[in-house]
């Protein structure tokens, strides 16, 4: 393996490569400081979003209880299976600090009761407010998954980022400058030698002058 050089023009670049690092370190320092407002602010909704969608699960469930103590379970299977259905939706992404982090735009589900494709006739009350409050569920849940894969996202990026800026600051910078203290010792020494042997040459000239005179 050759040796580091250690000559002014290696000094010159390991001084721009600092400048760089240097850059590099405050570029990530703002990544990292501006997603982890993101995450901070994400990790707020998806609790929120939680908490809506426990709430109204259990309010679901309840509901769903009271159709199955007034309607058979071959009748609510029957109202099931008519009323399935696709649901589209967007998801268009924004950019934050090269992260991609995806907005959904997520139709309301919510259906009048006779918009659900089941039979006309007799139907209790309680089947149509189980539906309905399902459907709010899935309203819910759509909202709560973006909001987690959003803080996925996000704070997988905020890790990726904080291992950058350590590597730049733990090991590349301090070896950087490890290396250009090493160039600029040696420098000062070969400037010290060049200048004894000069304040010799000079003494071995005047000595001779003096003996031929």
């Amino acid at each position: 393996m050759a040796a580091p050089k250690k000559n002014r023009i290696e000094l010159i670049r390991l001084r721009r490569r600092r400048e760089l690092v240097i850059q590099g370190i405050g570029i990530l320092t703002n990544k990292r400081d501006a997603l982890m407002k993101e995450f901070t602010v994400t990790i707020k909704r998806v609790h929120e979003r939680r908490k809506i969608l426990d709430e109204l699960m259990n309010a679901a469930i309840r509901s769903l209880l009271a159709a199955r103590s007034s309607e058979t379970d071959q009748s609510l299977a029957s109202v099931a299976l008519a009323s399935q259905r696709d649901i589209s939706f967007e998801m268009p992404f924004k950019n934050v600090w090269g992260v991609k982090i995806p907005e959904i735009i997520f139709p309301n589900v919510k259906r009048e009761p006779f918009s659900r494709g089941s039979a006309p006739g007799y139907r209790g009350i309680a089947v149509d407010e189980s539906a309905g409050k399902f459907e709010e569920v899935i309203n819910a849940l759509a909202k709560s998954a973006v909001e987690e894969f959003t803080a996925f996202e996000v704070g997988g990026a905020v890790k990726r980022t904080t291992r950058r800026v350590n590597a730049l600051e733990g090991k590349i910078k301090p070896g950087l400058e490890k290396h250009i203290g090493s160039i600029r010792t040696r420098l000062e020494e070969m400037e010290m030698e060049d200048r004894f042997r000069l304040k010799r040459y000079k003494k071995l000239r005047a000595n001779q002058n003096n003996e031929r005179r």
